[in-house]
């Protein structure tokens, strides 16, 4: 089982205001079925709506994160794990004053 050190995996930054992410398994780290990615989002970021074919895991690691999902919405702390169904309409936004991080989780290598 390969070892993946965070310091090997540099962030970039997408099509997101404010947002930058990495994806530290996949398929090109010798993954055949999990993907597993950190974001950190800056205070005002916000994830577009969006579903995926697959469900979708997330882990707050620092700040507070503002989650949609489907109709429902929650404020996240430090530890706390929401999962997204497939085809659940989600996303995450941070409204505090600090940096949020989280990890997300796909039981895939094709996320979509």
């Amino acid at each position: 089982m390969p070892i993946i050190r965070s310091t090997e995996v540099k962030f970039t930054t997408g099509d997101t205001k404010g947002i930058k992410s990495r994806v530290m398994i996949n398929s090109e780290r010798g993954a055949v079925a999990v993907t597993l990615g950190e974001a950190i989002m800056n205070p005002g970021a916000e994830l577009k709506m969006h579903t995926h074919q697959v469900e979708e895991a997330f882990v707050i690691t620092k700040g507070a994160a503002t989650v949609v999902l489907g109709n429902d919405t929650y404020v996240l702390n430090p530890s706390d794990v929401i999962l997204a169904p497939a085809r659940v309409p989600h996303t995450l936004a941070n409204h505090g004053k600090d940096p949020m991080g989280f990890l997300f989780f796909y039981p895939t290598i094709e996320v979509e």
